[in-house]
């Protein structure tokens, strides 16, 4: 009897978790039309350029720069082979702006031989620091190393953060061996995202940290409703797809490949 009660409350549990799968409404993000527009190119990165929330009309916003690989001809510079783009103020939902609040400066996608990752990362460390194809590890007096691209590639600097900027080896070697394709990464003492890129052209850093609380304040409880009635992102939806193939097929790779242009559908 106490088998058969047991077996009662399990797949009572069980019809429960399918009903509440089954209710989930996802919201699609700018990331996601991207990704439709550029299905046949295979390399390229997008970054969140900057972030807003304007009282006026009540809405956050995102704007972002795509950074698009593509080969022009065999005679033009290695400059030409890279097409930057930045796009207007595209709305995004209030769950879409909790999830990328952290990510000012960020690559937030990338594409790399046509394989498509959503992971947070510093820029450029999705396939460009840390490549020999474009530069190598630059030793101090200290003993520590920092990122230098090759005098023909050096103009790559300017598509992330600027040749000011130094990528230390250190911070790079713990993202390959402990969040490369697993997880967001802000640097071993959080060196990179909104909280300490600072972007002087960026609207969001503009702003006063009073602002920036209310606004973020806001976000959480506006954010929290809407998933209580079984919103949730498209970001989430992709994540929940690659966990569920990474067990079959893709047990050995943290990104998912897009066959039919496109994720969060």
């Amino acid at each position: 009897m106490k088998i058969f009660k047991k077996l009662i409350i399990l797949g009572a549990l069980l019809l429960l978790n399918s009903c509440g799968e089954a209710s989930k409404k996802y919201i699609r993000t700018p990331l996601d039309k991207i990704v439709t527009t550029y299905m046949d190119t295979q390399n390229y990165s997008v970054i969140l350029k900057d972030m807003d929330f304007n009282k006026d009309t009540n809405k956050y916003l995102h704007k972002y720069k795509i950074i698009l690989e593509e080969k022009v001809n065999t005679t033009a510079s290695l400059e030409d082979d890279f097409t930057v783009k930045l796009t207007d103020w595209e709305e995004v939902s209030v769950i879409t702006f909790e999830e990328y609040q952290k990510d000012l400066g960020m690559t937030v996608l990338s594409k790399k031989d046509g394989v498509l990752d959503k992971k947070s990362v510093p820029a450029g460390y999705n396939s460009h620091v840390g490549n020999s194809k474009y530069g190598g590890w630059q030793q101090q007096s200290n003993g520590s190393s920092f990122w230098v691209y090759y005098l023909q590639y050096r103009f790559m600097s300017s598509l992330f953060y600027g040749s000011s900027h130094r990528y230390f080896r250190n911070d790079y070697d713990y993202y390959r061996t402990n969040h490369y394709g697993k997880s967001n990464y802000y640097g071993r003492t959080n060196t990179f995202g909104t909280s300490t890129y600072k972007n002087t052209n960026a609207s969001w850093n503009s702003k006063s940290q009073t602002f920036k609380n209310n606004v973020r304040s806001n976000v959480k409880k506006s954010s929290s409703a809407l998933k209580s009635r079984g919103y949730q992102s498209s970001r989430s939806y992709s994540n929940s797809r690659q966990t569920s193939r990474n067990s079959n097929r893709y047990s050995n790779s943290g990104s998912s490949r897009s066959r039919s242009g496109g994720f969060g559908k």
